[in-house]
């Protein structure tokens, strides 16, 4: 599709002037000038190649013939934008119909639940659909306008992405509640470094992980490697080592039925987070902000 050789302004201008009367009606309806006006006019009638008015100076100006064969189509071609806007500032305001949701695979099991159960009773007329995908599948679907927003972890937004945060999750190291270590609160990691470290292998956890040793120039030990979150917690609760994760489970128990218990890291370290990201330029509508709030209100929760 070419270029149009008009823009909807000239088109208003067009109609002010012929409903008007003369450019100076026009102006005053339009709150421009009239050189402005005639300006583009002249642009109008230059790009359709037609001359749409007779001007004469001190009455105004009339209509010629090809000027009221388009007037007709110029007033249809208005009226569908106006109603455009109307309907996108509707859908942009409305808490109804399709709302595609997003999410990072390893943030689904923490944040889908509640979002399908709570969210969607507090707003009955939401058609939600979810998915779950990798962040850069998320980022295409957001971009090809097959879902409305993602949530992802910031480390993996895109500069064609605008990111809201919504949670920061900080690492802690978890441990089998037979350890030595585990009536206490808090550790350093630093006294763990012996320790076989069951390290998770899922992005961006390991990143993570792997950066948070090096920011406090500690060599972990490692025991296993698992793309499973679950078996990490099953061999920690085994006592087979030590893990640093990020997301926290609500149960006390592994699968396989073993006690596990959180401890804080005492070293400072910065934390994860996690948001609602949407196109970039993209608006952000009703929903948009409905699903925010209910993120913000329950996250960490």
């Amino acid at each position: 599709m070419g270029t149009l050789p008009f823009t909807l302004r000239q088109l208003e201008y067009f109609d002010a002037i012929a409903s008007g009367g003369s450019l100076a009606a026009a102006a005053e309806r339009c709150h421009v000038s009239a050189s402005a006006l005639a300006l583009a006019l002249d642009e109008l009638e230059h790009h359709l190649a037609q001359q749409l008015f007779v001007r004469r100076k001190g009455r105004g100006v009339t209509l010629t013939s090809a000027g009221t064969r388009l007037l007709a189509t110029a007033r249809a071609l208005l009226a569908q934008a106006e109603a455009l806007a109307d309907q996108a500032t509707e859908e942009a305001s409305s808490l109804t119909g399709r709302f595609a949701i997003g999410c990072f695979s390893t943030l689904a099991p923490f944040l889908l639940p509640g979002i399908m159960d709570r969210f969607q009773r507090s707003h009955p007329d939401l058609v939600l659909e979810v998915a779950e995908a990798s962040a850069p599948d998320l980022d295409d679907m957001l971009l090809q306008g097959r879902i409305d927003v993602a949530l992802l972890y910031s480390v993996d937004v895109s500069r064609q992405l605008v990111f809201d945060p919504v949670h920061a999750y900080r690492p802690y190291v978890l441990l089998g509640a037979g350890h030595p270590l585990a009536h206490r609160r808090s550790v350093r990691l630093a006294d763990l470094s012996a320790e076989p470290l069951i390290l998770l292998d899922m992005h961006p956890a390991r990143r993570n992980t792997e950066q948070i040793f090096a920011s406090i120039d500690v060599k972990p030990r490692i025991g296993h490697v698992t793309t499973n979150f679950e078996l990490a917690r099953c061999l920690v609760g085994r006592r087979l080592g030590y893990s640093v994760l990020f997301q926290r489970p609500a149960p006390v128990m592994t699968y396989d039925g073993q006690p596990v218990v959180v401890l804080e890291i005492e070293e400072s370290l910065p934390p994860t987070v996690f948001g609602l990201a949407r196109p970039a330029g993209a608006f952000p509508s009703a929903r948009h902000i409905a699903l925010l709030d209910h993120l913000r209100t329950t996250a960490g929760t």
